[in-house]
């Protein structure tokens, strides 16, 4: 077959899933408890070993990339300070594994934010009832394409919608959600909220990085500053010299992505900070 019909094929193969995407006729519509069953098994729970009682949770969200080091580093020390984490793996919950991921979902592909914003609504049905999880006081962090999925699910909080990927279920995060926090989130094209749609009542927290190419800071500025002025109770800095994924210790091979260790143990400290001045003193925290 001629190297050019193969590139026409290709290009064809991507522009019709980009096509799907943009429309929704790609994208899987599921109830809400069809979503639970598709992310059994890829929730994983882990409570500080000293905790008295019920505590709050952090919901993680990993990049395109899938589940990291950099999940497990910020991990360590929430469940040091007292509180609960919850790792969620939307990828592989739909079978994605490290070149899927790579190819597909870091291209938009699929599951673009606004289609995994979905896997929030699932994991807090499943919090409702986890023993030793305070069910009505949960935070969330997202990384890169988690801080797109987290922002897609505060807006549709916001604006009443319902993610198109979830059938019959509208995605209220108030008030059980107490706090959002995005890592160097990805603001670009397909993004759906435009910032001012962002739920109100959900306090907001970003960092962003200076030298960020992957996801440059300026689109998440613009959004940032539309929902500073619809109300949103927001706190973001740009942290000088750092580049995307830079708190990520075992970075891939790429010379976009720098790991700061000075920087990503600050970064910890300050998502610590965040938990605290949300949910007060825990039992336990150190």
């Amino acid at each position: 077959m001629p190297v050019s019909l193969v590139a026409l094929i290709a290009v064809s193969g991507l522009g019709a899933c980009a096509i799907g995407n943009a429309t929704g006729l790609s994208v899987p519509q599921r109830s809400l408890a069809e979503q639970r069953a598709l992310l059994d098994g890829h929730i994983d729970i882990r409570r500080p070993g000293n905790a008295a009682g019920p505590v709050p949770a952090l919901v993680m969200l990993h990049g395109c990339g899938g589940l990291r080091q950099v999940q497990e580093a910020y991990s360590d020390r929430v469940l040091e300070a007292g509180y609960a984490v919850v790792i969620v793996d939307s990828n592989g919950a739909r079978g994605i594994g490290r070149f899927g991921a790579m190819s597909r979902v870091c291209t938009a592909q699929t599951l673009w934010g606004q289609d995994r914003a979905a896997d929030i609504a699932a994991v807090l049905a499943e919090l409702q009832d986890t023993p030793g999880i305070d069910g009505d006081r949960l935070a969330l962090i997202g990384w890169s394409h988690g801080g797109w999925s987290l922002m897609e699910a505060l807006a549709f909080s916001g604006s009443g919608d319902q993610p198109r990927g979830l059938r019959g279920h509208t995605l209220s995060l108030t008030p059980r959600v107490r706090l959002a926090i995005a890592m160097y989130p990805y603001c670009g094209f397909p993004m759906r909220t435009s910032g001012a749609d962002i739920d109100p009542d959900i306090p907001l927290r970003a960092i962003l990085a200076e030298q960020d190419v992957i996801a440059p800071h300026g689109a998440c500025e613009r959004r940032f500053e539309r929902a500073a002025a619809a109300g949103v109770d927001l706190d973001y800095s740009v942290w000088d010299g750092q580049s995307h994924a830079f708190d990520e210790p075992n970075p891939p091979p790429d010379p976009r992505i720098r790991y700061d260790a000075e920087a990503a143990q600050r970064a910890r400290e300050q998502v610590i900070d965040w938990l605290d001045q949300s949910f007060g003193t825990q039992p336990g925290q150190g």
